[in-house]
């Protein structure tokens, strides 16, 4: 079984990669003061995860930003009490990946950000951002480089919250605003 599990993350990253491709979409830094859109991506199972999320929105919302939030529920039905758009488990294919349905409208939103809001590979989530028209994305560290633009490590306390403030910590640097 393990051999076949390998097989088919292997054949799931292959495809992935190869839709990537095909998207060829242009990347470029704006800063994040300068930013208008934020696309916010998370898993929106745990309810504290969802609290945390939520708040980050507010404070960027606060700072002038449009924000969009998108999110997996690992579960097989969705939940109308919810206030933004998500996806489940219903909604995913053989490889893990969610059906174009679910996502077209999110991943070709040409945001200024997507940050990436959840800890562990997300094969569902990883694959909107990776096919995502953002012009900056932002995620937890990966060897998967070709769904982060920039990537933030807080392996020693791995908790969404930490990771929120040193997303913000790392996208109020960010400086260069010029447009390839």
């Amino acid at each position: 079984m393990r051999i076949f599990n390998e097989w088919k993350a292997n054949q799931r990253e292959q495809s992935l990669l190869a839709k990537i491709r095909r998207r060829n979409i242009t990347r470029y830094p704006v800063s994040f003061e300068q930013a208008r859109t934020v696309g916010l991506l998370f898993d929106a199972t745990d309810l504290l995860n969802r609290n945390v999320v939520r708040q980050y929105a507010e404070e960027l919302k606060n700072k002038g930003k449009e924000v969009t939030l998108f999110a997996f529920l690992q579960e097989n039905e969705k939940n109308s009490n919810f206030a933004f758009k998500h996806f489940t488990k219903k909604d995913l294919n053989w490889f893990q990946y969610p059906n174009e349905e679910a996502i077209n409208g999110f991943i070709n939103q040409p945001f200024d950000f997507l940050i990436n809001l959840y800890l562990d590979q997300q094969p569902a989530l990883e694959y909107v951002s990776g096919l995502s028209k953002a012009h900056l994305r932002v995620g937890p560290y990966s060897e998967k480089l070709h769904c982060y633009d920039l990537m933030i490590d807080t392996a020693r306390q791995p908790n969404l919250d930490f990771f929120v403030k040193h997303v913000s910590y790392f996208l109020n640097r960010l400086k260069n605003s010029s447009r390839a």
